[in-house]
């Protein structure tokens, strides 16, 4: 334990030097010319703006601003960022202020990574250690800090760990890594303490903030294997678990849904052989042979409107009583929900989106809109990237389906050599034939009790051979049915307004008149 407050500032600034070096090398290589021009600050500016934000949120997630905590947050960066007065309150919009930038997007982190990917390097794994050993300084000027350092540095640690890039899976932290981190001396620059027995297991944390469930964590690497140890995977927190009565009741729900659906021949027989694929799979690793493991990420092909939203939510719902997802709901999203406009954004809608989809399976349609070759300032690649390190990061208990036409998909899985090799299963969605789309009517009509009249049909059905090949692209196989079915019950509310008591015959039938008015 250190008590002498210029030991723990001397170490502190010995890190924070380190950080500097890192932003001279981004200036330097040209990385941050971009950010700098849209944030006006230089670099050494925004990590100072971090790095006292940070201590300043570490103060107030203590309850406790100390003389010698004061004098640590303002002396260690080269420049001052905040106002912070020797005695008394510390101001509430500083204190605010601190926590904005914690929660913006780690700009610096971001750069490091992007660095990282083109170099091979390490650099966003060492800022982050480098930046524990000086939160883990500070706290050493507080006597409670046992009490609340474990629960900040989790905190910290989990709402960056998306930015940070990692060449090899084993090189992650692990949990158990940012514990002895919390817990242990504090270390020099790029050290990693050895890990004793105590320090494996979890210490109980205080419930200011709640932790998910862990799996197991490898061992932790020595200084001489790695700078940096294995990031744990976070599984989402499981539902009750089912008898396997009830798994295998839900599943015939789910796959006579399946087989209810009008067409998808094709799509049928494909989640069949997957579900008895696994099946098999399970199989064998029951009787202990060997089980060769599966990609369970999927690329559904084809035009708008050809069910594929609707079949990815029946399979989510598939993997979840096979064993494969804990949760089994469906996420749904297109560009707008996983692209931003500037530097850092990006990564932290991407972020937000697979936490959310944990458990279950995250559905991106018109995935290909994520790549827009030449547009310099798009930010759809660096959520591909982003993508691709979570779907590793939680392969246990995530499944993502992108979704377009054939063609534009091809070239979407060109953009990151990791989406081919995570992505090995395509099933294509044909276009609906006239014949199916009168019956998806007919089942739309059903479920509300309203039948079509035979001259009705016969007509829906001439309006439909009747269709170019550019028109039935507009109109959207069974989504342009369905707003077809909604403008059908728009006229037949105007026909029968004229009517001063219609019969449950008159409320329950489409004529003729009532489509006329829509085609």
């Amino acid at each position: 334990m250190y008590t002498n407050s210029s030991q723990v500032y001397d170490l502190a600034k010995e890190n924070y030097r380190v950080l500097v070096k890192y932003c001279h090398t981004l200036e330097e290589e040209g990385y941050f010319r971009q950010a700098g021009q849209i944030l006006h600050k230089n670099i050494y500016e925004i990590l100072d703006i971090y790095i006292q934000s940070l201590l300043i949120d570490l103060a107030a997630f203590s309850g406790h601003f100390g003389e010698n905590e004061r004098k640590f947050i303002v002396a260690l960066p080269d420049s001052k960022q905040y106002d912070i007065p020797e005695t008394g309150e510390v101001p509430r919009e500083t204190i605010d202020a601190a926590k904005s930038v914690i929660k913006a997007p780690p700009v610096i982190l971001q750069l490091m990574s992007l660095r990282d990917r083109e170099k091979g390097s390490d650099m966003s794994a060492s800022y982050i250690d480098v930046i524990l050993n000086i939160i883990v300084a500070m706290s050493y000027l507080n006597d409670r800090h046992d009490e609340y350092l474990i629960n900040f540095i989790m905190s910290f640690y989990h709402s960056i760990e998306a930015f940070i890039y990692y060449a090899d899976r084993e090189q992650r932290f692990t949990e158990r890594y940012l514990f002895k981190k919390a817990s242990g001396d504090l270390s020099h620059p790029g050290s990693v303490p050895e890990v004793d027995e105590e320090v494996m297991k979890a210490p109980d944390i205080p419930e200011k903030v709640e932790q998910p469930e862990a799996v197991e964590p490898s061992e932790v690497p020595n200084e001489a294997e790695s700078d940096v140890a294995t990031l744990t995977v976070i599984k989402s927190e499981k539902l009750p678990d089912e008898t396997e009565d009830e798994r295998k009741a839900h599943l015939k729900e789910l796959m006579d849904e399946l087989e209810g659906l009008v067409g998808l021949s094709d799509v049928k027989k494909e989640v069949h052989s997957l579900v008895n694929l696994i099946h098999i799979r399970k199989m064998r690793k029951d009787k202990g042979l060997p089980s060769p493991d599966m990609s369970y990420h999927m690329v559904f092909t084809g035009a708008p409107g050809t069910g594929k939203t609707t079949v990815a939510r029946l399979i989510a719902g598939i993997y979840k009583e096979l064993g494969v997802l804990s949760k089994g709901q469906l996420v749904e999203v297109d560009r707008s929900g996983l692209v931003a406009g500037y530097v850092g954004q990006t990564a932290l809608k991407v972020s937000d989106v697979v936490k959310k989809a944990l458990g279950g399976v995250l559905f991106i349609d018109e995935a290909y809109s994520l790549v827009q070759p030449g547009n310099a300032n798009d930010f759809g690649q660096e959520a591909i990237d982003t993508l691709v390190k979570l779907m590793e990061d939680h392969r246990d208990d995530l499944v993502v389906i992108v979704a377009g036409y054939t063609d534009e998909m091809k070239e979407f899985l060109k953009s990151n050599t990791g989406l081919v090799s995570r992505f090995n299963r395509f099933i294509e969605f044909s276009d609906y034939t006239n014949d199916e789309l009168v019956k998806i009517m007919l089942v739309m009509a059903d479920k509300m009790e309203i039948k079509l009249s035979d001259d009705t049909v016969t007509k829906l059905t001439a309006y439909l051979s009747g269709m170019t090949e550019k028109d039935r692209k507009i109109f959207g196989n069974a989504r342009g049915i369905r707003n077809l079915f909604e403008k059908m019950l728009v006229g037949q509310a105007n026909r029968l307004a004229s009517i001063e008591e219609p019969t449950i015959e008159d409320l329950s039938t489409i004529l003729p008149e009532d489509l006329g008015t829509c085609i």
